[in-house]
């Protein structure tokens, strides 16, 4: 991948140059898909080998290896759309691709696609939210993913996917309950980010085909 150099030579190329072979491990044009379970990049193959210029074990733990981990690592956050559930979000805003040290990427993203399910709803029983410290209790293991978002300070564009069977619209007792179930966080999302920040029920027609179709009007009625 750094065409036959070491970590340290292929430091020493102009940073143009060594950001346009990153790319070219590092970046998709397709949404790079976030799912629990793929340590071997099965969702992502074109990137896939890419992973290794995240991880110092691979490019040294020397100054050379390290600023290659970090040039890389920006690359690939800031320059990929990224598309996650909403419950698997707070697994990957904690990025332990480095050698298993966690460090947080909230400030990196630029581009996310949060995918939340209409069927499942993830109400904690009391004991949980008991558990929880004072001033981040939530009813909702939904509201409290995508408050995560909030963090995501630097973000250009996010959208909230809500997916499932139903009105296209929006309008079926099911979606409408989800909806309910989101707005108060969704509401504050808008807030923070303005038009950075849609909302869209997704549906998937017999043929494979999906429509989309904008929620924020839903909202507003909340």
């Amino acid at each position: 991948m750094l065409g036959g150099k070491t970590p340290s030579e292929f430091m020493k190329l102009p940073i143009e140059e060594r950001e346009n072979i990153l790319r070219g491990y590092l970046v998709t044009d397709d949404d790079v898909q976030i799912e629990e379970g793929d340590d071997f990049g099965l969702f992502n193959k074109e990137i896939a080998t890419g992973s290794l210029l995240q991880q110092e074990y691979f490019m040294g733990e020397d100054e050379a290896g390290k600023q290659l981990v970090k040039e890389a690592r920006q690359i690939y956050y800031r320059e990929n759309t990224f598309s996650v559930r909403s419950h698997w979000l707070c697994e990957f805003i904690c990025d332990t691709l480095a050698d298993g040290k966690p460090i947080p990427i909230e400030s990196l993203v630029q581009r996310i696609i949060v995918r939340v399910d209409v069927e499942d709803i993830y109400d904690m029983d009391d004991d949980m939210v008991d558990f929880m410290p004072e001033g981040e209790k939530e009813k909702s293991w939904v509201v409290r993913d995508l408050r995560q978002l909030l963090e995501f300070t630097n973000a250009e564009f996010i959208r909230i996917e809500v997916s499932g069977r139903g009105a296209l619209d929006g309008s079926d007792p099911q979606t409408q309950e989800k909806i309910k179930e989101i707005s108060g966080i969704v509401k504050t999302l808008i807030e923070q980010f303005g038009e950075k920040l849609t909302i869209r029920k997704l549906t998937q027609l017999n043929d494979g085909q999906s429509i989309f179709h904008d929620l924020r009007s839903w909202l507003m009625l909340e």
